[in-house]
């Protein structure tokens, strides 16, 4: 893959073929960190910027181009999050709220943050606290409160943790298997009731996803108590 790489002029494939669709393909792409990280170079970022500000380009165009130079910085601050204790914790967040509203996107992050060496060393490097809050922080909200370096971390992997769960959830009912199913739907359930876990868990719905809709509707049915929903 190396080798094809380098025989392959990138700059030139880009300058003649950034079109809308494939500006929406690299912005699904640069969830993942390694692409992220090809990407944010200057020649490729002038690219970008030329396409927000050309008379030519259509609005629709422009406002992916927006979203993928929006992307590749928010990667920059997240992965900045995981080990400086003074980062923009609210806006490294940013990332996360957005690839919450594409499932393509979603999947790709998650993948990224539980196999990358990098990011899991980050991750690892940030020990688990013998007394830590009972809920993580909130940090998709409006509130702009000051957040310290260990509720972000608690935040990130309360988010993975969500996240994995809906995966298997997206699975068993892809089966179907319905006792896994109604095993991880009372795990959602759960969390709907524990604050910080259920605002993490709602924000994955706030998006236009016929799928993760259906969910809230099975989380919210009262046939059953989440209590009664949980594994022996």
């Amino acid at each position: 893959m190396l080798s094809i790489q380098q025989k392959v002029d990138l700059e030139q494939v880009f300058e003649a073929h950034m079109d809308n669709p494939t500006l929406h393909r690299l912005l699904d792409a640069s969830t993942n960190a390694c692409i992220a990280r090809h990407l944010s170079v200057p020649w490729f970022l002038n690219i970008i910027s030329t396409i927000e500000t050309a008379p030519a380009a259509d609005r629709r165009t422009k406002i992916a181009a927006r979203k993928l130079a929006a992307r590749l910085q928010q990667w920059q601050i997240l992965e900045d999050a995981l080990s400086n204790t003074q980062a923009d914790f609210h806006a490294a967040a940013g990332l996360m709220k957005d690839i919450s509203t594409s499932e393509q996107s979603f999947g790709i992050w998650l993948e990224c943050m539980i196999t990358h060496p990098d990011l899991l060393t980050k991750l690892a490097e940030n020990p688990v606290l013998p007394i830590a809050n009972s809920r993580p922080a909130v940090l998709f909200g409006s509130d702009s409160s000051v957040v310290s370096h260990d509720d972000f971390v608690a935040f990130v992997r309360a988010y993975i943790g969500v996240a994995s769960v809906l995966a298997v959830y997206a699975w068993a009912d892809s089966l179907p298997n319905d006792r896994c199913r109604e095993r991880t739907l009372g795990v959602l359930r759960l969390w709907q009731g524990v604050d910080g876990y259920r605002e993490v868990r709602l924000i994955m719905f706030d998006a236009d996803n016929p799928f993760l809709t259906a969910l809230l509707v099975d989380c919210k049915s009262p046939d059953a108590s989440p209590s009664n929903d949980l594994p022996p």
